[in-house]
Protein backbone atom coordinates (compact mmCIF):
# COMPACT_ATOMS: atom_id res chain seq x y z
CA UNK A 1 0.00 0.00 0.00
CA UNK A 2 0.96 3.94 -0.34
CA UNK A 3 -0.25 6.83 1.83
CA UNK A 4 -1.06 9.75 -0.28
CA UNK A 5 -2.22 12.99 1.01
CA UNK A 6 -0.80 13.21 4.40
CA UNK A 7 -2.05 10.27 5.77
CA UNK A 8 -6.01 10.25 4.10
CA UNK A 9 -5.56 8.05 1.14
CA UNK A 10 -4.11 4.89 1.37
CA UNK A 11 -3.87 3.22 -2.40
CA UNK A 12 -3.00 -0.43 -3.69
CA UNK A 13 0.60 -0.14 -5.42
CA UNK A 14 -0.95 -2.27 -8.26
CA UNK A 15 -3.18 0.59 -9.30
CA UNK A 16 -1.12 3.25 -8.27
CA UNK A 17 -0.14 4.32 -11.47
CA UNK A 18 -3.89 4.35 -12.97
CA UNK A 19 -4.60 6.85 -10.33
CA UNK A 20 -1.68 9.11 -10.75
CA UNK A 21 -2.58 9.23 -14.35
CA UNK A 22 -5.59 10.13 -13.51
CA UNK A 23 -4.83 13.28 -11.18
CA UNK A 24 -6.42 11.02 -8.17
CA UNK A 25 -3.96 11.61 -5.83
CA UNK A 26 -5.81 12.73 -2.73
CA UNK A 27 -9.29 12.59 -0.83
CA UNK A 28 -10.61 15.55 -2.06
CA UNK A 29 -10.10 14.40 -6.08
CA UNK A 30 -11.56 11.45 -5.88
CA UNK A 31 -14.04 12.04 -3.24
CA UNK A 32 -15.53 14.90 -6.69
CA UNK A 33 -14.81 12.93 -9.52
CA UNK A 34 -16.66 10.04 -8.37
CA UNK A 35 -19.90 12.07 -6.73
CA UNK A 36 -21.92 11.79 -10.26
CA UNK A 37 -20.93 7.50 -10.90
CA UNK A 38 -23.62 5.68 -11.31
CA UNK A 39 -25.37 4.14 -8.07
CA UNK A 40 -24.78 0.93 -7.61
CA UNK A 41 -26.70 0.06 -4.32
CA UNK A 42 -27.87 2.41 -1.62
CA UNK A 43 -29.85 1.48 1.80
CA UNK A 44 -28.64 4.72 3.90
CA UNK A 45 -28.76 7.99 3.63
CA UNK A 46 -25.16 8.41 4.99
CA UNK A 47 -23.85 5.23 2.42
CA UNK A 48 -24.06 4.71 -0.82
CA UNK A 49 -22.14 2.66 -3.19
CA UNK A 50 -21.46 3.77 -6.86
CA UNK A 51 -19.91 2.21 -9.61
CA UNK A 52 -17.39 3.62 -12.53
CA UNK A 53 -14.85 2.17 -14.93
CA UNK A 54 -11.71 3.68 -15.76
CA UNK A 55 -9.89 3.25 -19.06
CA UNK A 56 -6.32 1.32 -18.59
CA UNK A 57 -4.33 0.68 -21.56
CA UNK A 58 -7.18 0.10 -23.84
CA UNK A 59 -9.34 -1.78 -21.27
CA UNK A 60 -12.03 -0.85 -19.24
CA UNK A 61 -12.30 -2.17 -15.97
CA UNK A 62 -14.92 -1.71 -13.17
CA UNK A 63 -14.61 -0.26 -9.58
CA UNK A 64 -17.43 0.59 -7.04
CA UNK A 65 -16.66 3.21 -4.51
CA UNK A 66 -18.85 3.55 -1.07
CA UNK A 67 -19.16 6.55 0.04
CA UNK A 68 -19.62 7.22 3.63
CA UNK A 69 -20.96 10.60 5.18
CA UNK A 70 -21.87 12.32 8.44
CA UNK A 71 -24.63 9.40 10.52
CA UNK A 72 -27.59 10.28 11.90
CA UNK A 73 -27.86 9.37 15.59
CA UNK A 74 -30.17 6.62 14.81
CA UNK A 75 -27.09 4.95 14.20
CA UNK A 76 -25.47 5.23 16.52
CA UNK A 77 -28.06 4.70 18.94
CA UNK A 78 -29.71 1.31 17.60
CA UNK A 79 -26.43 -0.56 18.13
CA UNK A 80 -26.24 0.69 21.40
CA UNK A 81 -29.48 -0.58 22.70
CA UNK A 82 -28.58 -3.81 21.34
CA UNK A 83 -25.15 -3.62 23.36
CA UNK A 84 -22.79 -3.24 20.33
CA UNK A 85 -20.89 -1.04 19.15
CA UNK A 86 -21.81 1.26 16.03
CA UNK A 87 -19.89 -0.11 12.88
CA UNK A 88 -19.77 3.65 11.25
CA UNK A 89 -17.26 4.73 8.21
CA UNK A 90 -15.34 2.60 5.81
CA UNK A 91 -12.38 1.51 8.11
CA UNK A 92 -13.89 -1.68 9.11
CA UNK A 93 -15.00 -3.01 5.73
CA UNK A 94 -11.41 -2.09 4.65
CA UNK A 95 -9.52 -4.31 7.18
CA UNK A 96 -12.35 -6.16 7.23
CA UNK A 97 -11.27 -7.14 3.43
CA UNK A 98 -7.21 -7.75 4.20
CA UNK A 99 -8.45 -10.13 7.31
CA UNK A 100 -10.17 -12.25 4.50
CA UNK A 101 -6.89 -12.07 2.43
CA UNK A 102 -5.04 -13.18 4.98
CA UNK A 103 -7.07 -16.23 5.75
CA UNK A 104 -6.90 -16.58 1.74
CA UNK A 105 -10.79 -16.74 1.68
CA UNK A 106 -11.58 -15.18 -2.11
CA UNK A 107 -13.02 -11.34 -1.57
CA UNK A 108 -12.92 -8.48 -3.17
CA UNK A 109 -9.38 -6.41 -4.20
CA UNK A 110 -9.36 -3.93 -1.81
CA UNK A 111 -7.77 -0.94 -4.18
CA UNK A 112 -8.02 2.58 -1.77
CA UNK A 113 -9.58 4.29 1.27
CA UNK A 114 -10.24 7.31 2.32
CA UNK A 115 -10.85 8.91 5.13
CA UNK A 116 -11.47 12.98 5.41
CA UNK A 117 -13.18 14.28 9.13
CA UNK A 118 -16.18 12.88 8.68
CA UNK A 119 -16.20 11.44 5.46
CA UNK A 120 -14.63 8.52 4.01
CA UNK A 121 -14.60 6.42 1.22
CA UNK A 122 -13.80 2.69 -0.02
CA UNK A 123 -12.65 1.37 -3.46
CA UNK A 124 -12.76 -2.16 -4.46
CA UNK A 125 -12.50 -3.62 -8.26
CA UNK A 126 -15.37 -5.36 -9.48
CA UNK A 127 -15.22 -9.06 -9.92
CA UNK A 128 -16.00 -9.62 -13.59
CA UNK A 129 -18.36 -12.23 -14.75
CA UNK A 130 -19.89 -13.57 -10.87
CA UNK A 131 -23.40 -14.01 -10.18
CA UNK A 132 -25.09 -13.41 -6.83
CA UNK A 133 -25.69 -17.26 -4.92
CA UNK A 134 -29.15 -15.79 -4.78
CA UNK A 135 -29.64 -15.23 -8.43
CA UNK A 136 -28.12 -18.45 -9.74
CA UNK A 137 -30.20 -19.98 -12.13
CA UNK A 138 -30.27 -23.85 -13.33
CA UNK A 139 -30.00 -25.64 -9.52
CA UNK A 140 -33.90 -26.50 -9.11
CA UNK A 141 -33.97 -29.87 -10.88
CA UNK A 142 -33.33 -31.78 -8.12
CA UNK A 143 -33.98 -34.92 -9.55
CA UNK A 144 -30.95 -34.05 -12.50
CA UNK A 145 -27.88 -35.85 -11.25
CA UNK A 146 -25.70 -33.05 -12.93
CA UNK A 147 -27.88 -30.64 -10.85
CA UNK A 148 -27.60 -32.64 -7.68
CA UNK A 149 -23.85 -32.66 -8.31
CA UNK A 150 -23.51 -29.00 -8.83
CA UNK A 151 -25.58 -28.14 -5.84
CA UNK A 152 -23.09 -30.27 -3.55
CA UNK A 153 -19.90 -28.42 -4.60
CA UNK A 154 -21.52 -25.29 -4.18
CA UNK A 155 -22.64 -26.44 -0.92
CA UNK A 156 -19.14 -28.07 -0.02
CA UNK A 157 -17.30 -25.13 -0.85
CA UNK A 158 -19.67 -22.44 1.21
CA UNK A 159 -19.27 -24.88 4.27
CA UNK A 160 -15.23 -24.76 3.83
CA UNK A 161 -15.74 -20.83 3.49
CA UNK A 162 -17.63 -20.70 6.68
CA UNK A 163 -15.25 -23.19 8.55
CA UNK A 164 -11.94 -21.44 7.08
CA UNK A 165 -13.78 -17.06 8.50
CA UNK A 166 -14.85 -19.08 11.52
CA UNK A 167 -11.63 -20.42 12.24
CA UNK A 168 -9.95 -17.21 11.55
CA UNK A 169 -11.95 -15.62 13.95
CA UNK A 170 -13.81 -13.41 11.72
CA UNK A 171 -18.04 -13.54 11.58
CA UNK A 172 -19.71 -11.69 8.90
CA UNK A 173 -22.95 -10.59 10.35
CA UNK A 174 -24.81 -10.55 6.58
CA UNK A 175 -24.04 -14.21 5.50
CA UNK A 176 -26.68 -14.71 3.16
CA UNK A 177 -26.47 -15.94 -0.25
CA UNK A 178 -26.99 -12.58 -1.62
CA UNK A 179 -23.56 -11.77 -0.39
CA UNK A 180 -21.67 -14.66 -1.97
CA UNK A 181 -20.64 -14.47 -5.45
CA UNK A 182 -20.04 -17.34 -7.79
CA UNK A 183 -17.15 -17.21 -10.51
CA UNK A 184 -18.83 -18.02 -14.16
CA UNK A 185 -15.06 -18.43 -16.04
CA UNK A 186 -13.68 -19.75 -13.00
CA UNK A 187 -16.46 -22.39 -12.01
CA UNK A 188 -16.64 -23.44 -8.19
CA UNK A 189 -14.47 -20.28 -6.94
CA UNK A 190 -16.86 -18.35 -4.99
CA UNK A 191 -16.12 -14.75 -3.23
CA UNK A 192 -17.72 -13.20 -0.19
CA UNK A 193 -18.59 -9.45 -0.23
CA UNK A 194 -20.26 -6.87 1.44
CA UNK A 195 -17.80 -7.30 4.63
CA UNK A 196 -19.18 -3.71 6.32
CA UNK A 197 -20.33 -5.57 9.62
CA UNK A 198 -17.39 -7.88 9.69
CA UNK A 199 -15.70 -8.34 12.78
CA UNK A 200 -12.71 -10.38 14.05
CA UNK A 201 -12.04 -12.08 17.80
CA UNK A 202 -9.17 -13.69 19.19
CA UNK A 203 -11.69 -16.57 20.22
CA UNK A 204 -15.13 -16.23 18.13
CA UNK A 205 -18.62 -16.93 20.69
CA UNK A 206 -20.73 -19.46 19.54
CA UNK A 207 -23.26 -17.01 19.05
CA UNK A 208 -21.82 -15.37 16.34
CA UNK A 209 -21.37 -18.57 14.66
CA UNK A 210 -25.11 -19.59 15.08
CA UNK A 211 -25.83 -16.49 13.55
CA UNK A 212 -23.79 -16.97 10.38
CA UNK A 213 -25.02 -20.24 10.33
CA UNK A 214 -29.08 -19.60 10.76
CA UNK A 215 -28.52 -16.54 8.24
CA UNK A 216 -27.19 -19.12 5.77
CA UNK A 217 -29.54 -21.17 6.28
CA UNK A 218 -32.50 -18.43 6.29
CA UNK A 219 -31.33 -17.09 2.39
CA UNK A 220 -30.89 -21.02 0.90
CA UNK A 221 -32.66 -23.02 -0.41
CA UNK A 222 -32.24 -26.07 0.74
CA UNK A 223 -33.61 -29.73 1.66
CA UNK A 224 -33.09 -31.76 5.08
CA UNK A 225 -30.20 -33.79 3.28
CA UNK A 226 -28.25 -30.71 1.76
CA UNK A 227 -28.34 -29.32 5.56
CA UNK A 228 -26.47 -32.18 6.84
CA UNK A 229 -24.41 -32.48 4.53
CA UNK A 230 -23.45 -28.89 4.85
CA UNK A 231 -22.77 -29.07 8.81
CA UNK A 232 -20.82 -32.07 8.31
CA UNK A 233 -18.27 -30.11 5.94
CA UNK A 234 -17.99 -27.47 8.32
CA UNK A 235 -17.56 -29.37 11.28
CA UNK A 236 -15.19 -31.22 8.79
CA UNK A 237 -16.10 -34.74 10.52
CA UNK A 238 -19.55 -36.82 10.82
CA UNK A 239 -22.47 -35.72 12.98
CA UNK A 240 -22.45 -36.33 16.40
CA UNK A 241 -25.00 -36.17 19.13
CA UNK A 242 -23.62 -33.40 20.36
CA UNK A 243 -24.35 -31.59 17.42
CA UNK A 244 -27.89 -31.42 18.42
CA UNK A 245 -27.48 -28.35 20.22
CA UNK A 246 -25.76 -26.27 18.03
CA UNK A 247 -28.47 -27.66 15.20
CA UNK A 248 -31.39 -26.75 17.41
CA UNK A 249 -29.62 -22.87 18.07
CA UNK A 250 -29.32 -22.42 14.38
CA UNK A 251 -33.13 -23.42 14.05
CA UNK A 252 -34.13 -21.15 16.39
CA UNK A 253 -32.09 -18.47 15.13
CA UNK A 254 -33.19 -18.67 11.63
CA UNK A 255 -37.16 -18.50 13.32
CA UNK A 256 -36.01 -15.43 14.79
CA UNK A 257 -34.40 -14.08 11.18
CA UNK A 258 -37.79 -14.86 9.31
CA UNK A 259 -39.84 -13.57 12.08
CA UNK A 260 -37.98 -10.44 11.72
CA UNK A 261 -37.95 -10.03 7.74
CA UNK A 262 -41.76 -10.95 8.08
CA UNK A 263 -42.49 -7.95 10.61
CA UNK A 264 -40.03 -5.47 8.40
CA UNK A 265 -41.35 -6.69 5.53
CA UNK A 266 -37.58 -7.28 4.46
Amino acid sequence: MEIWDHGKLTVNKAFASLFRQRGWETFASIWVETANAAVAKKMRTDRITLSFTLDDHGTQRTFFIKRHIRSSWKEYIKPLLRLTWPILGARNEWNAILHFHDADIPTMTPVAIGESGENSFLITEGLDNCTKLSRLGGLDDRRDPETIKRRRRIIDEVARIARTMHAAGLHHQDFYLGHLMISQSAPGRIYVIDLGRVQKHSTLARRWIVKDLAQLDFSADTTLTEQRRFLRQYLGRPLSRADRRLIRQIRLKRAAIAQHSNKNKL
